[in-house]
């Protein structure tokens, strides 16, 4: 119930471009691979913390059940707002891949015409830097999104190691538990903050990688 959805981005087939801007693409793969990997293993984590505080009886606890109900609303809203963040990105992103698409179909048809082709390369360029620019405002949004919700999100996490420390009638096991979830929580918070601006900040070189590029051909 506290898991986290996987983000992605395919990146679109690439024509012949400089080696430096090869290497952005492959940086921004890494950089989504990680981001995978982490919400793959916070997620593993966090279903077994969850099923540890099942066991334990959270439920059960007058104390905790309504702040980890309180939590999961929390939850619940951040993931509709990134849902959201990530529908407004697809609709500009899928609209520039069917740009670049359509471009690279125009570079073929003017096979044997260089003019036409090197203003095909100008366009894709520009293309692709429009691409880049709707992902990475994609990613901020989202980005904006989590470092907003981490407040609430950090203050319920805080309101049940307190009233923990309080609760009389907590086992052992669900104590145990619990400070399991939350430290396990806030780490898996933070991990995905800097994974997103990782991706943030390998595409942002990408773009101005492909500009300098485009400032080539053009000359």
């Amino acid at each position: 119930m506290f898991l986290e959805s996987l983000e992605s981005r395919s990146l679109m087939s690439a024509s012949a471009f400089s080696t430096q801007v090869t290497i952005d693409r492959l940086d921004i793969r890494a950089a989504l691979l990680k981001f995978r990997y982490d919400a793959v293993t916070a997620s593993a984590t966090l279903i077994a913390d969850c099923s540890a505080l099942q066991a334990a009886d959270v439920k059960g606890d007058a104390v905790l059940a309504p702040l980890f109900t309180a939590l999961h609303r929390e939850v619940k809203a951040m993931r509709h707002t990134l849902d959201l963040d990530r529908l407004t990105e697809s609709s500009a992103v899928l609209k520039d891949e069917s740009a670049v698409v359509a471009e690279e179909e125009q570079y073929v048809a003017d096979e044997g015409n260089e003019a036409a082709r090197t203003a095909d390369r100008i366009q894709m360029r520009k293309d692709r830097i429009q691409l880049q620019d709707d992902a990475i405002a994609g990613l901020n949004a989202r980005l904006a999104t989590r470092e907003s919700e981490q407040t609430a999100l950090t203050a319920d996490l805080t309101a049940i190691t307190a009233a923990l420390g309080t609760d009389t009638g907590a086992s052992s096991a669900l104590q145990t538990a619990v400070n399991n979830f939350v430290a396990d929580r806030t780490a898996s918070l933070a991990t995905f903050e800097s994974d997103l601006q990782g991706i943030i900040t390998a595409r942002t070189q990408l773009v101005t990688d492909l500009s300098a590029s485009l400032t080539s051909t053009a000359t």
